[in-house]
């Protein structure tokens, strides 16, 4: 899947490589959040094994499904006040 940011269509893969510093949310739905530039990316836990891990969303539309976390992601030790 690929979702537009800015002015281009970036894929998945692209998103995963990029460095983001995320941080725990009291979401059950969405347990991670970030600001990436203009774009609300969001990660929901999904029902592992029988479907991927992880889904990417950014501005609540589905990117993508993976199951390990990318290298250049940072899981923040600080929490979201809110859930938004």
């Amino acid at each position: 899947m690929k979702q537009l940011l800015t002015d281009e269509i970036v894929p998945l893969g692209d998103c995963l490589n990029r460095n983001v510093t995320w941080r725990k949310t009291k979401d059950p739905t969405a347990l991670w959040r970030a600001e990436v530039g203009p774009q609300s990316w969001s990660l929901r836990v999904n029902d592992f094994p029988e479907e991927n891990l992880y889904t990417l969303l950014i501005n609540d539309q589905e990117i993508g499904h993976f199951d390990d976390w990318p290298p250049h992601w940072v899981r923040s030790a600080q929490e979201l006040d809110s859930i938004a």
